[in-house]
């Protein structure tokens, strides 16, 4: 099964209480959003499991780094994000395929859904129309605008596609910190039965 997740920001002290936690996240300590997050994904995720983190995995690449992501089950792919730099091998080798971009189809209840993955939000994408009538549904899925008001102007942009332009479309934030998304990979089910689509 794949699943789908953002914007972790390994090691990075300022997504929780020993910096200044610009998400709000309910952790005091970096240790503690680790051990969360690995308990979480490891109790979920099968090795079998494909694991699309859109970006922004770790805050640097040392070893503490490659023990931790070496640590979570799945295999890995990294879309990359501005805080990914991949140029430590070893960090590197603990990912199927490291990309900027990547399309990825899935089948639900028979309906083909094809998954447009980046780091960034896209104002327009490939397959973006979506369609009805066992046609398949593209959705794009992004991370980087965490929960914050760009994150609110992207989706009031993405209702406007849709209520006034009839340009029928979905676009997701996949950042852990999202709500619906709670620090945890989730499959594209998942995704859209929390949104109510």
């Amino acid at each position: 099964m794949n699943y789908y997740i953002s914007d972790l920001h390994i090691l990075h002290k300022n997504v929780c209480g020993e910096g200044n936690n610009f998400d709000n996240r309910p952790f005091e300590t970096m240790k503690e959003m680790m051990e969360y997050i690995k308990y979480h994904w490891n109790k979920k995720i099968t090795n079998a499991d494909d694991v699309y983190i859109l970006g922004d995995m770790c805050w640097k690449e040392n070893e503490e780094a490659i023990q931790f992501v070496s640590t979570l089950k799945g295999k890995k792919h990294l879309i990359l994000g501005n805080h990914d730099r991949c140029k430590d091998g070893r960090y590197a080798q603990q990912f199927v395929e490291i990309v900027p971009y990547k399309e990825v189809k899935e089948f639900i209840n028979g309906k083909q859904y094809r998954l447009i993955l980046s780091h960034y939000p896209i104002m327009f994408w490939n397959h973006q129309h979506r369609l009805k009538d066992n046609v398949p549904v593209n959705i794009h899925l992004y991370g980087h605008l965490h929960n914050s008001q760009e994150e609110a102007i992207y989706q009031s942009f993405i209702q406007a596609l849709n209520n006034e332009y009839h340009i029928e479309c979905i676009a997701r934030n996949v950042g852990c910190m999202m709500p619906y998304i709670h620090y945890e990979p989730r499959n594209i089910q998942e995704i859209l039965s929390f949104l109510s689509l």
